[in-house]
Parts: C-alpha cells; sequence; structure tokens
C-alpha cells in the first residue's frame, strides 16, 4: 500500500547515484542484467495520464497476481511479525532478520516480499542493503510478474526521482497503468486527484468526479480503506440526511479496513466538527463515540493500513446502535474489533507451521480460546445468533479470490441481516455468501445493557 511503501521513504534524496559494480554479485541484479536500459520495466513506454477520460472499469489485483508458495509466504508472515511487534521498539526491532526473512520469501518469487524489500532499503532502518538501484530492480521483479502494486511504486519512484530521469508526467502514466490493471493504491490515489470541481494540474487535482467515484469504489472494494476518506466527501455533496448517512456508513467501512484518516474524521464529527454550520455528517455530539474513535485512529495510524477491524461494531457501531460498555483499556478495544480465528494448533509432524500463528504474533489477528459449535447461514437469511461471523464464498466464484480474506468478518446481532456483498461495491449475491459463527458476543450485564467481553 502507498502508506506503507511512502514511510520508509520520509527524508529520501530526490536522485541517488548508484555503482553498478556494487551490485553485480545480487540475484537480483542476474535477473535483469540481460536487459539493455531502454528495455527495463522502469522505462516502460506508457500512454500519457488522461485525466478526463470517459470511463473506468473496475479491474480487481487479487485476480491477477501470480501464486505464492507455502514456505515462502511463511517466511512473509514471520518478517511482517518482526516488524509490527508492538511490544518492540522500532530501533530494537532485529532488522537484519526482518530483511532476510523477507529476501528469503522474495527470492522465492512473494511479490508482497519484494515490495516491503524495496521499501526497507529506501528507508532509514539498519538493513544490510542501502543502494537505491536495489530496491527498483526488486519493483521492477514484481512488475514483471504482472503485479499491479508494483507498477504504482514504480510510478511513486518517478515521481520523487528515484528512478533518472524520472517527473510527475511519467509517475502519472504508471499510476494510470497501475490503477488499469487493478492496483487499489493506484486508484484510491487517481480517484483523489479526479474529485474535483474544477482542473487544477499544477496542484494535482482534475475535474472528474464520475470517474472518480468509479476508481475510489474499486479501490474500496478491494479493501484499501483510505478510499472511503475520498468518498465522504462525493457520497455527502448533496448534504441530505440520506446523503450524510451514507457518507458516515462509509467512514465507518474505511475504519473497518483500517484507515486512521476515517476514524480521525468520525472522532472529529461526533466532537461536534461543523455542528455551527450544518454541515454535521452525525448531527449531535457524542463524546463517547468520539473518544473511541480518537484512540482507534492512533492505534490505525501506528499499523499504517495493515490492521483490519472488521468487527468495528462490536465496540463502536454507529447510533443508534447503543454503545456496549467498555473498560477504557484500548487493547480491549483494538482486540474485539480485529479478526478472529478458531484455535490454532499446529501438529508437531506439520510440514510447516500455521500461518495464523505469525499474524496472531504481529497483532493482526486474535485467536479465539475455544471454538464454537458449528453454525452456518445463507447469507440471504437473517443471523440467528449474536457474534462474529466469517463469509465465503464457493471458491468457483469469479470473485471468490477477492472475497475470501481471512479477515473477512462481521459483528452481527440476533435478527438482523448479514452485510450484503452488493453494497461493499461487488457484484455477488447474499445468496452466494456462507457465514460460519465465531462466536465472541458481548457479554449481557443486566436487562439490554452490554459490556465488551473477548
Amino acid at each position: 500500500m502507498r502508506l506503507v511503501f511512502t514511510r520508509f521513504m520520509i527524508g529520501l534524496c530526490a536522485v541517488l547515484v548508484v555503482m553498478q559494480s556494487a551490485l553485480a554479485d545480487s540475484p537480483i541484479h542476474q535477473l535483469i542484467t540481460a536487459m539493455s536500459s531502454s528495455d527495463l520495466p522502469r522505462y516502460t513506454k506508457l500512454p500519457l495520464f488522461a485525466p478526463h477520460r470517459k470511463d473506468f472499469i473496475c479491474a480487481y489485483q487479487d485476480q491477477h497476481l501470480p501464486s505464492v508458495d507455502p514456505q515462502a509466504n511463511l517466511w512473509f508472515q514471520q518478517a511482517l511479525a518482526l516488524e509490527l511487534d508492538p511490544n518492540t521498539y522500532w530501533k530494537d526491532k532485529d532488522w537484519r532478520k526482518i530483511y532476510q526473512l523477507y529476501q528469503q520469501a522474495a527470492e522465492r518469487n512473494h511479490w508482497k516480499a519484494m515490495l516491503n524489500l524495496a521499501s526497507l532499503i529506501l528507508g532509514q532502518y539498519p538493513v544490510p542493503e542501502k543502494q537505491p538501484e536495489m530496491a527498483i530492480r526488486w519493483v521492477e521483479k514484481a512488475m514483471q510478474l504482472g503485479v499491479p502494486d508494483a507498477w504504482d511504486t514504480m510510478g511513486v519512484y518517478h515521481m520523487k526521482g528515484i528512478v533518472k530521469g524520472g517527473d510527475a508526467t511519467s509517475a502519472y502514466a504508471f499510476f494510470q497503468k497501475a490503477a488499469d490493471m487493478g492496483s487499489p493504491s493506484a486508484q484510491a490515489f487517481l480517484g483523489a486527484a479526479l474529485n474535483a470541481g474544477w482542473d487544477n494540474p499544477s496542484s494535482g487535482f482534475w475535474a472528474n468526479m464520475p470517474v472518480a467515484t468509479k476508481m475510489l469504489e474499486c479501490s474500496l472494494a478491494q479493501g484499501y480503506g483510505d478510499a472511503a476518506d475520498e468518498l465522504e466527501f462525493i457520497y455527502a455533496a448533496d448534504k441530505t440526511p440520506e446523503a450524510k448517512l451514507r457518507a458516515v456508513k462509509v467512514l465507518q467501512d474505511g475504519v473497518k479496513l483500517g484507515s486512521a484518516k476515517c476514524a480521525s474524521l468520525l472522532s472529529s464529527q461526533f466532537d461536534g466538527l461543523d455542528m455551527t454550520n450544518g454541515d454535521s455528517l452525525v448531527g449531535n455530539i457524542d463524546k463517547a463515540r468520539a473518544d473511541r474513535y480518537g484512540k482507534i485512529s492512533d492505534v490505525l495510524e501506528w499499523y499504517q493500513g495493515t490492521l483490519k477491524l472488521p468487527n468495528l461494531d462490536k465496540v463502536l457501531p454507529l447510533p443508534p446502535a447503543p454503545l456496549p460498555k467498555w473498560d477504557g483499556d484500548v487493547e480491549t478495544l483494538i482486540d474485539a474489533a480485529k479478526a478472529v480465528t478458531s484455535p490454532v494448533k499446529s501438529p508437531a509432524s506439520a510440514p510447516h507451521p500455521d500461518p495464523r500463528s505469525a499474524l496472531i504474533k504481529s497483532g493482526l489477528l486474535r485467536s479465539l480460546s475455544d471454538g464454537p459449535h458449528p453454525l452456518r447461514c445463507d447469507g440471504g437469511r437473517k443471523c440467528p445468533q449474536s457474534g462474529i461471523w466469517a463469509a465465503q464464498v464457493a471458491v468457483t466464484h469469479p470473485l471468490a479470490a477477492l472475497y475470501n480474506r481471512w479477515d473477512r468478518q462481521a459483528f452481527v446481532e440476533k435478527g438482523a441481516s448479514f452485510p450484503d456483498p452488493r453494497q461493499q461495491h461487488l457484484d455477488i449475491s447474499v445468496h452466494d455468501v456462507r457465514w460460519t459463527w465465531l462466536g465472541s458476543p458481548n457479554r449481557i450485564r443486566v436487562a439490554d445493557v452490554y459490556e465488551i467481553a473477548l
């Protein structure tokens, strides 16, 4: 994601001269060295950015990614767990080990590891490799594998001058290519650039709201939470009660998908933003909700989009639903909202450790103490039991690769409707979704008063 990439590039000089001889023995060098400079993916000739294009056809990145072998994915998850470990100060983390694990995964064609390696190389962290040319080559390798996000990253490199001769013109051509291929980060970036009422190229925005909306909705459908921050402006434009409610709901979706921006905006809204001028989205001040969104925003800012909170409605449902009682511990708030999994029990004879273990260690996933009795439900029915539910479509469904994620969950109250994929801009019928109950409902105290329970 763009936020993950750019956080490692703060303070980087715009142009750096690299000696080719320093890279001669590297594996990635040997993958590309046979090409002439004009044939390198970084110099791909692309159509110029067309801000006034007439249409945009949504493409999903997950449907076009190369397969990842289990061992490479395990190394990647182990590196991610070390990198995101919230209990270790960043300077004390084993960056050499993190780099090594990412490199091992990248050398077995793990595309996310390639992009993370590139970010580490360009960042301010003490990793073994600091040559910008190496970062460019890892991104080029991912581009050769057809990874849309890699084309987006190359656009960032052109924009920042990390690629020799790169500038805004070549950068936007790469962003456009990436968005058309299915990169959610490129779609969100260009969607924001086109979300304007007039053209101002020198400031990086143009008037093309119809295409902006399609790009942002496509990005959000792929799980890119920050797209919701821009969609809120579009949805609320009419300032009707219905428009404002739609804007609030999309911001809530953005928080579930890890957007600190959306959480911060909702915190401000419930704290009284725009109450005096009539532009408030929520229409009332609710300090308790503002406080919870504010604390969640701080945590999501640290995770930079990697932490998802699909069960946010368990701790922070939108009005008029009452807030469950909270013990004031931020960890309780986050743990109850994040994705959960049944107990992880990897047998000693297993060829590879369960990758969920790394997700749990990194704080992205919470393991339940006990697995609930099996309970499944068609997505078109009312929810038969309060708690956390996991969703899946059949593996033969055209959008299975996109929809069947480990964090595709929701906290649903008994008698309520399950989330409709079409409301999430996905062409999936509610009846195609099978929901599995994972348990973890809130605890009732007295009468209709509930408290957050893990």
